[in-house]
């Protein structure tokens, strides 16, 4: 991040008249005259790369107020407008929830509340023009421009009994919050010290309450990656506003090591979602949002930190935060005309983010995608793609794929030649049957598999498991057939079709899946691709036997599919399956 300062200023320092002043070995948003050392400015204004800093859920007000609080009460305005600011962006994400619910969401409703249209709102609530009430806004007012199916999908959210069970809790949490604000608002305004810690400790007691609701992991677990993001977005503004609360008490030490642990937070939060992203419509959500995050909200809270550093490594042998030489020079400093502002597309044009996410979305495919925005997190683990393209090169001929040249590459790169030399890396691994499988009875279906012919293989195992259930002349399974299957023959289908498929299909395949989405029938249905995910809120398109593929190229857990819905044309039967994927024994 690079501040900028007033023409005047900035043409000083070219000069060399004035100077930046450095925290940690980076400029903070002061210039000091060259030659006596006198404050002479803030900045007034920040970039990230070429773009103006404009961060979706940090305070930048909050960087210059611990130094400005030494100016007659300068830095308690900008505390208020940072609260101001951090209340409207709670308002936004928590409302937006509304429309996400808890479970699988809709791609037409996370496209309706992206990055772009997120930014849209919260610019609405700043300028009053949309209005939160208890953590939640208007949704079918707000989006009225986005279409019946939004608003249907706002109504189905409304009236699911388990997002009215996190709602509860959400409003609460808000509640807590506006409550704590409102309390340290007022805590700003005595002037007896005492009274007023006392009250700004009662404020913070309140927002750690509020903190608490918004991480429950109980409520987490039941919502998907955009969810999960929404809810812990909430949790870090939370955490900025305990931070102040530290600040305004002259508590540097606790505000720096907050400000850390909010920054490592963030981090280890992101890769969490990251990970649990299992969707295109998920990841076309968080990527640009989490991006946003990484390139603005964790610049301005490094910004924080390193302010605050400053005043801390300027404390003298008694403690207080700034010796008098430096408190001198700061309030007789000029910073009338030098508050740090932030700026917003008011044409509202889409973000940067969501531009670049759209051009490399064009040259990814999804694991790439989710491995790049991981990559900002995690550098270690580019460093262990790096590492394992290189053993792959060089086992291949590939001589320029070096760590010198690696290492200059782009995130969209490695994470491309990592899944490349995996999945060629994975053709060539061949499964073998293990040496103790009769079979006896499975000569066809063998040869079938063997042959590639899965859609007469998928029958071929429907018949023969009808014939060993006793279920010829039915047609079907009842719960009790598979309760009952031999684990014998059923080890035995598993394995023929998992080393036939190199690893790709087979009951276990599927009972890992099943595991892996903790039981939950929808979600497993689009991950083994059974569901369509193009569809309205939690109303699932089951494909019909007709709709399967039966190649290679299904996704992994896709076949075999031997239990139709004997009630309706599309759709599998949820009892048999689950009984199936209960089962303990392959």
């Amino acid at each position: 991040m690079q501040f900028q300062f007033s023409p005047l200023i900035d043409a000083g320092i070219q000069a060399g008249k004035y100077i930046p002043v450095f925290s940690n070995g980076v400029p903070i948003s002061m210039a000091r005259d060259a030659f006596t050392g006198q404050i002479v400015s803030h900045a007034i204004g920040a970039t990230v790369g070429n773009s103006p800093l404009s961060p979706l859920l940090a305070a930048s007000q909050f960087i210059t107020s611990g130094v400005q609080m030494y100016q007659t009460q300068r830095g308690f305005a900008d505390v208020m407008n940072g609260l101001q600011s951090i209340q409207a962006s709670l308002g936004v994400l928590q409302g937006t929830t509304a429309l996400i619910g808890v479970g699988t969401v809709a791609g037409v409703a996370l496209t309706a509340i992206n990055l772009h249209q997120t930014l849209k709102l919260k610019k609405e609530v700043e300028q009053m023009r949309l209005e939160v009430k208890n953590g939640f806004i208007d949704l079918k007012q707000a989006l009225k421009d986005q279409g019946a199916e939004i608003r249907q999908i706002i109504e189905e959210v409304s009236q699911d009994i388990k997002f009215e069970q996190h709602r509860i809790i959400l409003v609460r949490a808000y509640g807590l919050f506006i409550q704590a604000m409102n309390r340290f608002r007022s805590a700003m305004q005595l002037q007896d010290v005492s009274r007023r810690n006392a009250e700004i400790d009662g404020a913070r007691g309140m927002l750690f309450e509020a903190l608490a609701d918004y991480t429950n992991p109980h409520l987490l677990e039941e919502t998907c990656a955009a969810g999960q993001l929404r809810r812990l977005e909430c949790a870090w503004i939370i955490e900025q506003g305990i931070i102040t609360t530290y600040q305004v008490q002259d508590e540097m030490s606790a505000v720096s090591d907050r400000i850390s642990q909010l920054q490592d937070k963030v981090c280890k939060d992101a890769v969490g979602i990251i990970n649990s992203c299992e969707s295109y419509d998920e990841l076309n959500f968080i990527f640009p949002e989490i991006t946003r995050i990484y390139n603005h909200d964790l610049q301005v809270f490094n910004s924080w930190q390193n302010h605050i550093d400053w005043m801390r490594s300027r404390s003298d042998s008694e403690g207080v935060s700034l010796p008098s030489s430096e408190l001198k020079l700061l309030t007789t400093a000029d910073f009338n005309n030098s508050d740090l502002i932030t700026t917003q597309d008011t044409n509202f044009t889409a973000p940067p983010e969501q531009l670049t996410y759209e051009g490399l979305a064009e040259k990814s495919h999804f694991y790439s995608l989710r491995d790049q925005l991981l990559y900002l997190f995690d550098y270690k683990l580019r460093q262990q793609s790096e590492l394992y393209i290189n053993q792959q090169a060089a086992n291949a001929g590939y001589k320029t794929l070096v760590p010198s040249n690696l290492e200059q590459a782009s995130d969209l790169a490695i994470a491309n030649l990592y899944h490349y030399f995996k999945i060629r890396d994975e053709s060539e691994e061949i499964l073998e049957l293990p040496s103790n499988i009769s079979l006896v009875g499975y000569e066809k279906l063998q040869e079938l598999l063997t042959a590639g012919k899965w859609e007469e293989a998928n029958e071929e195992t429907r018949l023969v498991m009808l014939k060993i259930a006793g279920r010829n002349q039915q047609g079907y399974f009842e719960v009790k057939d598979i309760e009952q299957f031999p684990s014998q023959d059923l080890y035995t289908i598993d394995q023929l079709w998992l080393t036939s498929s190199n690893g790709k299909f087979g009951f276990g395949i599927q009972k890992d899946i099943w595991q892996s989405v903790k039981q939950d029938w929808h979600k497993f249905g689009i991950r083994v691709k059974w569901a369509e995910d193009e569809n309205e809120y939690q109303v699932f398109k089951w494909i019909s036997m007709h709709n399967l593929i039966f190649s290679l190229k299904a996704p992994q857990g896709h076949l075999p599919a031997v239990f139709p819905c004997i009630s309706q044309s599309t759709g599998f039967s949820a009892n048999v399956v689950w009984s199936l994927l209960s089962r303990q024994g392959f």
